[in-house]
């Protein structure tokens, strides 16, 4: 069944619909969800028109909400058994019914801990039974009272000065805790850890289990009938990972099957044939799982990737993707596809994979027909500047303009409050006196590819000034005009984070963070501030942290200021610990923090990231295996940061087991990959180094010390993975440009695979590295000699037709005069054994006067030294040089060579013809006799008084007087 029906996907999309016979996807729609779960269906689901725990039993076989024994552990087959017979009573359309409350819990979830405003639904009182009143939150307001006494400041929340209830800080009762703390476990992934203080949790195990668990053994039904429930089941995996300590890689695999799946459900479009294909395959996997096989060339991906790009993207064009091949597509089309490839380019970008959040963004840009480009405007920046900067601006165009359809989508007053700047040297926004493009109104999804460009930018680049001011444009062109809730609020955040780093913004910037961390606790939104519907409509398409992740970043900026005490209270309530530890140390209060962590680890001591966190404070690899010990070997960090330990008292073989146990639980860690890899190296276990460096790279294309480490241990597998070294090292040499090193060894192994074209590179970007430093010791003679020798010898052209040898020949011929000439000679002068390896080369050439002249370099180099007159080593050597010199004059000077007498303006405008008549022949040198005779008695006037009747003396006169006779 394909995505055909308006209503399922208004849905999607965050759109209203009033128009649908589904009471359900209504109430659904307006963000009403107290009425989704008074509905027939979600009553009968969860069970809440039963009064006893005798009308279960005949359904569920486990313990019911009736039961003091029900846990969050019997959740999911009572779940389960409530599904599945409402299903067989009203047939498989029921499964739509399903996927619609499943959304419901899940955007209740994202309301209660990304969006706000407050939402007054607890859900343990979706069960029937007296669950509710023992799981019970203390107290629940939709309006402003007074906090309870009892609250200490670890509970009241943020905002004490409103008055109103903060949920992160809500009084719960030790049993609800607990079922908390035990919902969250179900939630756990790969051995990390879900943020503990989570608000709600059940909506979002709810959400599981009715798209992922419920309907695991009638998945071909259930597909049928609601199309749109694995694109659900993506998202829900998506704010999972966003509760876990780290991201883990099963869910990440996960997610992307479940959108590979929705797409079988959606409309035909030009890209529809690919994404059916199974997407985790094709993307994650592939640069993931495909490093793993040893027999395949590991850079393949990898360089068909970088053959597309490596340059700044200032233009949507230069994303790649072909939008021509959309026209003609329908509008619906069009816009459930960008919002669907805009939600995977996103995925990737949580996950810091910009290669393929860029591939995904082009697709999406390309659906949704945005244009844009980076251009300069002349403009100002200051009240009192006197001239212009040229600025950058994002000159960007929809290919429809925003309507009504968008939540929010037209010019809207429904947005958060943007601080103003407030400087007394600095404009609101730069002022362009230039001309400037025209700021039409943008869709609201084409402002979210924006803001996915920006994050990309940020993800593909160093943190540093330059980056921030290619992030700037983006952010300032979906900020241009008011739009949807959500989008407008990522948009003053990544401006916030923009701005933090300067001095005359940074107030703002705090400013403007913490009024976003206000906007979302506020009870009831204000006359300006948009409802739960307009603000969840565009949360799966932007990277919009958690509530708690926001404030933690508020904290995080109060410690860059220096306020710390601040920052101190907020880490402690959020039981940030790793903060809390850090902020104890900039106070130097080191024992508080310890005892802070021995308090808590008494209320629950099978806590296993408090050990780690005890550990990381003392030091003691004790703490981190009883935290190990404690998880049921389940907790990866106890095991990283026990490998980490070891790593550093260089106990490799004990790192390596520990990085092992823990890469086992959660693989997408490339810091536990590299140190794993490192340790390896140290224990010569190189099968074991190979595959972690591929992981490595996998995980981070750029990192070129993971390149380079991957191409040693190759090397030491034998000669069978010199080619995955030599690749590996390209990568490397790529990733690492201004490292000679990488550079030299780059260069080795090109020489071992005969590959001399890259060897000659390397070489040319050695001596630019190095030649100012360390001279002639820069360049490798007998690689330089092996070069030139592979040329002379004919060796590159064996086995070569005719017309093909003298191809490469002459395109070989070009690389090394480039070096020679372009990189060796201008800037090293004073090599004697490097003048004479280049001669080989120009004699060669039959370039008479070139190999000459290096010949008299070569004995200059030795003449012109200051030890030549009492050091008879440096004596000898210049006399050798001398006899060989004279040699070159002989063999060389009576020679003719063909001369060209025009100038290089005249040779230009000259044609064939002229150009030959123009060449005469003449001897390289005419006078050679009487220069020779000038370089031996030159040499024998330096020696005289230190080494005459030596030896070495002798042989020049008698050089000087053979001349003489000649």
């Amino acid at each position: 069944m394909t995505l055909q029906s308006q209503t399922e996907q208004r849905i999607m999309l965050g759109q209203q619909i009033d128009d649908s016979v589904d009471s359900v996807a209504i109430a659904l729609s307006k963000g009403d969800y107290h009425e989704v779960f008074r509905s027939p269906a979600a009553r009968a689901v969860f069970g809440s028109d039963h009064e006893s725990a005798s009308s279960l039993a005949a359904i569920v076989e486990g313990p019911t909400p009736f039961d003091n024994e029900f846990g969050a552990s019997d959740i999911c087959g009572y779940i389960t058994a409530l599904a599945q017979k409402y299903v067989s009573e009203n047939g498989p359309k029921a499964w739509q019914q399903i996927t619609w409350i499943a959304a419901a819990c899940l955007n209740a979830f994202q309301q209660t801990n990304w969006t706000g405003p407050e939402l007054d639904l607890d859900p343990v009182s979706l069960f029937p039974g007296d669950i509710g009143s023992r799981l019970v939150e203390s107290f629940i307001a939709t309006q402003i009272i007074e906090l309870p006494e009892d609250a200490d400041k670890h509970e009241i929340g943020r905002r004490e000065h409103m008055g109103g209830r903060v949920y992160l800080g809500a009084k719960l009762s030790e049993a609800r805790k607990k079922f908390d703390c035990d919902v969250l476990r179900l939630l756990e992934r790969d051995g990390e850890e879900a943020y503990t203080l989570t608000p709600r949790p059940l909506f979002l195990y709810l959400a599981y289990l009715l798209l992922i668990e419920v309907p695991k053994d009638c998945l071909e039904a259930r597909d049928a009938a609601a199309p749109t429930a694995h694109w659900w089941a993506a998202r829900v995996l998506r704010v999972q990972q966003t509760l876990l300590e780290y991201p883990s890689q099963t869910l990440l695999n996960e997610i992307l099957e479940h959108y590979a799946a929705a797409a079988r459900s959606l409309p035909d479009s030009p890209v529809h044939e690919k994404y059916t294909k199974v997407l985790a395959t094709e993307d994650t996997r592939r640069s993931m799982d495909m490093f793993m096989n040893m027999d395949e060339d590991p850079l393949a991906a990898v360089r068909e990737r970088e053959a597309e790009k490596k340059e700044p993207v200032t233009k949507s064009e230069q994303l790649g993707a072909d939008s021509k091949a959309w026209d003609g597509t329908d509008d619906s089309v069009r816009e459930i596809w960008a919002r669907y490839l805009l939600e995977i380019a996103v995925t990737f970008a949580q996950h810091k994979m910009a290669a393929e959040s860029r591939e995904h963004l082009a697709q999406a840009q390309a659906a949704s027909g945005l244009q844009w480009h980076m251009t300069g405007v002349k403009g100002k920046r200051t009240k009192f500047q006197t001239f212009e900067v040229t600025q950058l601006v994002v000159d960007a165009a929809s290919r429809k303009p925003a309507g009504r359809n968008d939540a929010g989508g037209e010019d809207s007053e429904l947005v958060p409050e943007a601080m103003a700047l407030n400087d007394d040297t600095l404009l609101e926004n730069i002022a362009l006196t230039g001309e400037a493009p025209e700021a039409a109104p943008l869709a609201v999804i084409d402002r979210c590819i924006l803001l996915a460009l920006c994050q990309n930018v940020e993800n593909e680049n160093p943190a540093n000034g330059l980056t921030s001011e290619q992030m700037r444009p983006f952010v300032t062109r979906v900020l241009d005009r008011a739009s949807n809730w959500t989008v407008y609020t990522t948009g003053l955040l990544q401006r916030s984070r923009l701005e933090a780093a300067k001095t005359r913004t940074a107030e703002r910037s705090v400013l403007q963070l913490q009024a976003l961390v206000d906007q979302i606790a506020r009870p009831q939104p204000g006359e300006l501030e948009a409802g739960a519907a307009e603000r969840l409509a565009y949360l799966p398409a932007l990277v919009l942290p958690s509530q708690w992740d926001l404030e933690a970043e508020l904290a995080r900026r109060f410690v860059s200021l220096g306020v710390v005490r601040s920052a101190l209270d907020i880490f402690e309530r959020l039981q940030q610990w790793d903060d809390v530890i850090a902020a104890f140390v900039l106070l130097g209060q080191e024992e508080v923090a310890e005892r802070i962590v021995r308090e808590k680890l008494e209320e629950t001591p099978d806590r296993p990231k408090l050990w780690c966190v005890l550990g990381d404070l003392k030091n003691d690899p004790e703490h981190w295996r009883h935290a190990w010990e404690v998880s049921g070997q389940r907790y990866a960090r106890a095991m990283r940061s026990l490998g980490a330990h070891h790593y550093a008292q260089h106990e490799y073989e004990q790192a390596s087991e520990c990085y092992r146990l823990a890469l086992a639980l959660n693989p997408l860690f490339e810091k536990s990959w590299y140190i794993l890899g490192c340790a390896s190296l140290q224990t010569r276990d190189w099968t074991q180094a190979v595959t972690a460096f591929q992981r490595v790279v996998s995980l981070d294309h750029e990192r070129g010390d993971g390149w380079n480490n991957l191409a040693s241990a190759c090397l030491q597998l034998g000669d069978s993975h010199r080619e995955r070294a030599w690749y590996a090292l390209r990568e490397a040499a790529r990733c690492m440009f201004d490292s000679w090193k990488v550079w030299e060894n780059f260069m080795r192994v090109s020489v071992a695979m005969r590959q001399y074209a890259s060897a000659i590179h390397a070489m040319s970007r050695i001596v630019a590295l190095r030649a100012e430093v360390d001279g002639a010791a820069c360049v490798d003679l007998e690689i330089l000699r092996n070069i030139i020798g592979a040329l002379t010898r004919g060796g590159l052209v064996e086995g070569l037709s005719p017309a093909e040898a003298q191809r490469k020949e002459q395109q070989y011929t070009r690389y090394i005069e480039h070096l020679l000439v372009d990189q060796i000679e201008t800037r090293i002068t004073r090599s004697a054994p490097l003048w004479r390896a280049m001669a080989e080369f120009w004699f060669w050439r039959k370039d008479f006067s070139h190999c000459l002249d290096c010949h008299v370099k070569a004995h200059r180099s030795l003449a012109q030294m200051a030890e030549l007159s009492y050091e008879p080593k440096v004596f000898s050597e210049a006399v050798d040089s001398a006899i060989e010199l004279v040699s070159a004059y002989e063999n060389l000077g009576d020679r003719m060579q063909t001369v060209r007498q025009t100038s290089a303006d005249e040779e230009a405008a000259e044609g064939e013809e002229q150009r030959k008549a123009a060449a005469v022949e003449q001897p390289v040198c005419a006078d050679w006799r009487h220069q020779a005779k000038m370089a031996l008695r030159s040499l024998l006037g330096k020696g005289k008084e230190s080494f005459e009747g030596t030896e070495d003396y002798n042989r020049l006169v008698e050089a000087l007087a053979e001349l003489r006779q000649a």
